[in-house]
Order: structure tokens, then C-alpha cells, then sequence
């Protein structure tokens, strides 16, 4: 099918009727449109636009034109390569590839709190939808996610103890510093290509009664057992952890994952689990704040290290 969208002037809106529905929440640009992408003044300076916002030149998202939007998403062909929440855009000059991103309601909460972080995805630019919808153009990982490591033993033996707590201090530390809440959740941290940490700055919280230190703790025991909250891996289905470790009488130290079972010290163990159980505790007073988790984990990573030389303390 052609998208109704491209065959119109090269400067005319996007609008919500020229997307497909492929989740409940998060619509694509469809494929298949025969436009021609050759230069014009709206691509020229979208990619300029782009290429400053890739430089850091520019902090703040920029508003892109329609057209170069259109060119980003019209010359990405290969399947494969599109994520279920979201459509993979590409710019063949600049020989980098982006997540176009669709947002119904939130987009001006999204852009105006948005803060660069190193440990945040960057938001490069924005096109406006006829709907006040928009899209976001935003950093793209090659990598995928947590999720997507944590989905099977092969991957999954990628991320070696040392390197999942890492994943937990920077992820603790944009929940320190960024405003609204985020969502956190193992599909929304993704990993580049040396394994950095980077949060999706699009995860908002909007379900009423958790928190961010909520999500971050069932993060924590996703990497603690190697298994995916609601048995979402391949290999290994442990269930609701809040159920699992709070009513029933289950331990995550008889869950652990078995390639880094051996990684973790008695003391550093126990800390890890601590840590993770009181953050899904069902009192939201009695949770650690984001600043007690960064310091927390700050400091077992440190004896993590001292340990890893023989040097237990």
C-alpha cells in the first residue's frame, strides 16, 4: 500500500490517518510508497538539522520538516529491522539509522522536561502530526534492549554480573535526575554497541499506583534470575515477580540465573536482593529513593570490583 501522506506536496503534515496500527499504543509509517526521495530544500535542511543535533551542537530536540521524516522512514527497506513499538528510519548520507517514534498525547510534557543525559536516550528532533500527535526522532540501538538479552541463554550469557549492574546504576541515575517519571522496564533501557546503558526518554509512567522505583526493582530481579517479568523469555518463566516474591514464600536467591550464579558473593547478594525486594515493597513509603539506589548500587559495584582483584571485604 502507498501512504496517502507521501503523495502529497513534500512540506504537507503527516497526518494520524497516513499511520498502521501495528501495537495497541504505538502506530508506523506504513511502507511501500513509490515517492521519489531525491534532494529538496525540506531534506537538505532536516539533515542539517540532524547532523548539528548528532554533533551536540544543538541540546534540545529541533522541529524537523515533514518531508525529511518521510525520506527517513522511506529509506529503511529491510523488515527485519523494525521494532514492534516503533519504526526504523534511515539516512543513507549520514549512514545512521533512527527510531521514529509516535506520540498521541504527551509529546510537549516529553520535549519541554526533556534534560540530556549520558545515560538517557537523545531525542534528536520532532515532526508535528494535523492531531497534535507527533513523531520523535530519536537514538537508535543496534544493540536492542535488556529484554532482548534477557529473552534467551544465548544472549542473555552476553551480560556478565559485573555488566548488569551497571545496568542498574545507570538506569538508577537517570530515574535521579529526570523529571516526569519514566517507565522504567527491561524493553525500555537499550544497550549500544559496547553495552552502555541508555533509558528510553519516551518510557512516561502513566499507570496510576506504581512508581519508578517500582518498575526499576522488577528491573533489578529481571537481571537477578535472567528472566522476563510475566514468563516473557524463552527459557525461563518465573511468573509476576511481586506475586512470586511477596506471597508465596519464594526466594530470588533459588531464581538466580544460572550463568552469573556463581558471580555474586554472599554479602553483595544479599544487598542486590534487599535492594530489589524493597523496591516492590506494596508500601510506597517503606521504597528506596532513586538517590539511595544510585549510592546503593554505586557502592556494591565498588566492592564488586574489589572482589573481582581477591580482595573480598
Amino acid at each position: 500500500m502507498t501512504m496517502k501522506a507521501f503523495q502529497n506536496s513534500p512540506t504537507s503534515p503527516l497526518e494520524l490517518s497516513d499511520l498502521m496500527i501495528l501495537s495497541p499504543v504505538v502506530p508506523i509509517l506504513e511502507k511501500g510508497s513509490n515517492v521519489d526521495s531525491s534532494e529538496n530544500d525540506g531534506i537538505s535542511t532536516g539533515r542539517e538539522i540532524l547532523k548539528l543535533a548528532l554533533q551536540q551542537t544543538t541540546k534540545k530536540p529541533q522541529l524537523l520538516p515533514s518531508d525529511y521524516v518521510r525520506y527517513l522512514c522511506d529509506n529503511n527497506n529491510d523488515e527485519s529491522q523494525q521494532e514492534k513499538n516503533c519504526y526504523i528510519g534511515k539516512d543513507p548520507v549520514l549512514n545512521r539509522q533512527f527510531y521514529v517514534v509516535y506520540i498521541s498525547n504527551d509529546t510537549h510534557k516529553i520535549l519541554e522536561s526533556y534534560v540530556p543525559h549520558p545515560n538517557l536516550q537523545r531525542i534528536y528532533g520532532y515532526c508535528d502530526l494535523k492531531n497534535d500527535s507527533s513523531l520523535l526522532i530519536s537514538e537508535y540501538f543496534r544493540n536492542g534492549t535488556v529484554a532482548s538479552f534477557l529473552l534467551n541463554a544465548r544472549r542473555r550469557v552476553q551480560l556478565n554480573a559485573q555488566r548488569r549492574v551497571q545496568i542498574m546504576i545507570d538506569t538508577a541515575r537517570v530515574l535521579h535526575t529526570q523529571q516526569p517519571s519514566l517507565h522504567i522496564s527491561s524493553s525500555c533501557v537499550g544497550l549500544t554497541s559496547v553495552l552502555s546503558t541508555k533509558v528510553f526518554a519516551t518510557s512516561s509512567s502513566t499507570d496510576q499506583g506504581d512508581d519508578d522505583v517500582s518498575y526499576f526493582g522488577i528491573l533489578m530481579i529481571e537481571l537477578l534470575t535472567g528472566a522476563l517479568q510475566n514468563n516473557g523469555s524463552e527459557d525461563r518463566k518465573l511468573g509476576d515477580f511481586r506475586h512470586r516474591y511477596t506471597n508465596t514464600g519464594r526466594i530470588i536467591e533459588d531464581d538466580l540465573d544460572p550463568y552469573v550464579r556463581e558471580s555474586w558473593t554472599f554479602n553483595i547478594l544479599s544487598q542486590l536482593i534487599e535492594l530489589a525486594l524493597g523496591c516492590i515493597n506494596e508500601d510506597p513509603t517503606k521504597r528506596p529513593s532513586a538517590y539511595n539506589l544510585v549510592d546503593t548500587l554505586t557502592f556494591i559495584s565498588s566492592r564488586m570490583q574489589v572482589v573481582s582483584y581477591g580482595f573480598d571485604m
